[in-house]
């Protein structure tokens, strides 16, 4: 199945002069499926700051001491199950975090019962609500492998907030590690000990 996806999608792209990408990451799917490296450009996307900004903050919107923020689809393929093993780690070390997850998806029901009441669920957040519950949080955790560009780290960015991100796919384009964000391998272990460390920066 996957040999047949691919001929059509070589097949398809071949018949292009030009293919839009987001990534470096989405570069080099592309240049595997024998796009020339001549006819892939680069598709940048932003974020409106007049919707999304640090201003947006409200006291009380989210119910932790130090809120750890995600914002996406509940599904395997978003990182979830790295994601939940990570911040149970850091929180058994620093019982001031919580886990604030906006989104649905089909392992919502396995994060909830994993999670318990380290965690709150939003369900889909929309309209105003959305750079509010940005600008409230604490920190932005995201750790898809396989996202090829990863807009809601420019959400959270434009929101004011430190974003922790494993070191692949789209996130690796947005992130100047260290100074736009912390990159880490993709590994429950870095993910945690950079979030503890973060979370205890005062800055």
């Amino acid at each position: 199945v996957e040999f047949l996806v691919r001929a059509a999608l070589s097949a398809f792209y071949g018949q292009c002069r030009v293919v839009l990408s987001p990534s470096t990451a989405a570069d080099a799917s592309l240049a595997g499926l024998g796009v020339a490296p001549e006819r892939i450009k680069r598709w940048d996307r932003g974020v409106g700051l007049e919707r999304f900004g640090p201003g947006r903050y409200a006291p009380n919107v989210l119910p932790g001491a130090f809120n750890v923020l995600y914002v996406g689809r509940l599904s395997s393929e978003k990182g979830v199950d790295l994601l939940a093993e990570a911040f149970l780690t850091a929180r058994d070390r620093d019982p001031r975090l919580h886990l604030v997850l906006a989104g649905r998806g089909p392992e919502e029901d396995a994060l909830r019962q994993r999670l318990g009441d380290a965690a709150t669920f939003l369900g889909w957040v929309e309209g105003d609500e959305l750079p509010r519950v940005y600008a409230s949080a604490d920190l932005f955790m995201f750790a898809s492998t396989t996202d090829t560009f990863g807009q809601v780290i420019l959400e959270a960015q434009a929101s004011g907030l430190p974003v922790l991100a494993v070191d692949a796919g789209g996130p690796a384009d947005l992130i100047e590690d260290g100074r736009s964000g912390c990159l880490v391998p993709a590994q429950p272990g870095a993910l945690a000990d950079a979030l503890r460390g973060l979370a205890r920066r005062e800055a």
